[in-house]
């Protein structure tokens, strides 16, 4: 009888310890830009450092949030972020103006190397939404940009992108591949606008 006890509290700390969590799930800002090299350019003697963005706190951290109707806001609890979305958008400009080949240089927020011009970027918006239904889901991007010269600290140009996207799904996964839409089709414009800077 003492045997039995002891294989039956035996058999209930290991299972207490087999107890399962559920698994979160990190996403990517990946937004795949495809844009084409600049043949000809009055910046291609010129390096550029693009600064880290400015954002509100939220989106520096890895919590994944979503607004529903108005005037609430939550977190999804089983998905996040896998780098925060302001160091993903800094890394995004960075392989944007690479890609373009427009500059000489291109240097990254932590470098430092002293540059003929900055990229400052605002990250105004960079979120997921829900109706007060919540039968409707959609997302807001919105940047900020400016070409700012360091020898005189003025900017040269400045200039806001917006785009506002239906998810596919109405769930995570569904607004990080609309955010992901939403924002190369941002970068693709701001991509324009710099050129336009540059000739």
């Amino acid at each position: 009888m003492p045997y039995l006890i002891l294989a039956l509290l035996f058999s209930f700390l290991l299972s207490g310890c087999s107890t399962t969590y559920p698994v979160v799930t990190e996403y990517r800002i990946n937004t795949k830009l495809n844009v084409e090299k600049v043949q000809s350019s009055k910046c291609k003697d010129k390096s550029i450092k693009v600064a880290q963005a400015f954002s509100s706190s939220l989106l520096m951290s890895l919590d994944m949030n979503y607004g529903v109707g108005d005037d609430k806001q939550f977190s999804y609890s089983q998905s996040q972020w896998a780098l925060s979305p302001n160091n993903a958008m800094s890394a995004e400009l960075v392989d944007m103006l690479r890609k373009m080949d427009i500059f000489q240089t291109v240097q990254i927020p932590k470098s430092r190397t002293r540059n003929d011009l900055i990229l400052e970027s605002s990250i105004d918006e960079f979120m997921q939404y829900y109706n007060e239904e919540e039968n409707r889901s959609f997302v807001k991007v919105k940047i900020s940009l400016s070409v700012i010269d360091t020898k005189t600290l003025q900017a040269i140009e400045t200039k806001s992108f917006a785009k506002e996207l239906e998810a596919s799904s109405l769930d995570s996964s569904g607004g990080v591949k609309a955010l992901n839409l939403a924002l190369e089709n941002l970068l693709m414009d701001s991509a324009k606008w710099i050129e336009e800077i540059c000739r």
